[in-house]
């Protein structure tokens, strides 16, 4: 058995920041700017319907829960938490902004995603070399979205796109030819597309009466039904340096993606340019730090793949995170080599910092 080693400069591959709306309104766009087109109710649609109502669940009180989604955490409060667990950095996804994807109108996704970019920018980019940012881009208008690309990676400094795992706002998968400049795009300018989960609705999840049920599947369902999309649909053949990412949804759903298509490449007529798991070489996915299925699609796919995140300031608290960040370091069950990949390597090859 190997000798645990320390390693330095762990990445942590999603983190996320909380939105204010009395800030992003700050940096509003025109025409909205001006007031004469101000959305109506929320910036943004629910995620689902447990976002409508609020009826999560849990005790606030608990242990567990402390400093989860709280909403003082800013620039200075994630320094001080990339400090206390060791982390070099960390590249920030949003919050509220996970929903943007569920928006109809073109002209307010394009303005919302512009005001958030330069919010980002400004509050956090600008804070710290520690805190970087991944550009919300509208898929409700690819022209805008390729614009938006450039402009967040030239301009702001941001690794990359977001792009929605379930973008109902659209109805169309990510996958399908009119959505393929945003990956051309990116391909050109060397950054990668990630998806993260988090947006629920038309997953048939509307029909359950517990939010963390929502949760435990809405993450993993969404990435693995974007995934697959990605790879039948050619996206990864016709851009063969693209990187894409795929946030929070763990490792598990690896195992039925891969085995269910690699079965109908055997009995169902499916054709694929090259081996399932060689897809993976461009596919990127977070994991957190008890994730007991990682050994086995380590096993599956190869460990290039995998990249540790903290999610804070989400529904883990940083006590939490810091045990299953020691517990992943420990682990006996994965090489030092395995290790490396997991919490600093892959990030860097992905995100290219």
């Amino acid at each position: 058995m190997e000798a645990v080693q320390i390693l330095k400069g762990y990445v942590d591959s999603d983190g996320h920041v909380i939105e204010s709306e009395a800030e992003l309104n700050e940096f509003l766009v025109e025409p909205y700017a001006s007031g004469r087109y101000q959305p109506f109710h929320a910036m943004l649609p629910s995620l689902d319907d447990f976002h409508t109502t609020g009826a999560f669940q849990g005790d606030p009180a608990a242990d567990h829960q402390k400093d989860t989604f709280d909403t003082s955490v800013g620039p200075p409060e994630w320094v001080e938490f990339l400090d206390r667990s060791n982390l070099a950095e960390t590249v920030l996804y949003p919050t509220m902004g996970l929903a943007h994807g569920q928006i109809i109108e073109p002209r307010w996704a394009v303005a919302y995603a512009q005001t958030y970019n330069n919010w980002l920018y400004d509050k956090y980019i600008r804070h710290s070399p520690r805190l970087r940012g991944i550009a919300i881009l509208p898929l409700q208008d690819i022209n805008a979205a390729v614009i938006e690309l450039r402009r967040a990676v030239v301009d702001l400094d941001m690794v990359g796109g977001m792009l929605p795992s379930n973008p109902t706002g659209v109805r169309r998968h990510v996958s399908v030819r009119e959505f393929w400049p945003i990956f051309a795009e990116a391909q050109s300018l060397g950054c990668v597309i990630a998806f993260h989960g988090g947006a629920y609705r038309d997953l048939g999840f509307n029909t359950f009466t517990s939010f963390p049920a929502v949760r435990a599947l809405g993450h993993p369902w969404a990435l693995a039904v974007t995934a697959t999309g990605l790879i039948v649909d050619g996206v990864l053949d016709a851009y063969p340096d693209l990187r894409i990412g795929l946030m929070e949804g763990s490792a598990s759903w690896i195992f039925m993606v891969v085995d269910r298509l690699e079965r109908e490449t055997l009995y169902g007529g499916l054709e694929l340019a090259r081996p399932l798991v060689e897809y993976f070489q461009q596919i990127y996915l977070s994991v957190e730090g008890f994730d007991k299925s990682l050994k086995h699609a380590i096993k599956r796919i190869g460990h290039q793949s995998f990249m540790y995140s903290t999610d804070f300031p989400h529904e883990v608290s940083s006590v939490d995170i810091i045990k299953e960040l020691g517990h992943l370091i420990e682990r006996k069950d994965l090489t030092n080599k395995q290790k490396s990949a997991l919490l600093e390597d892959n990030a860097r090859r992905f995100y290219r910092i």
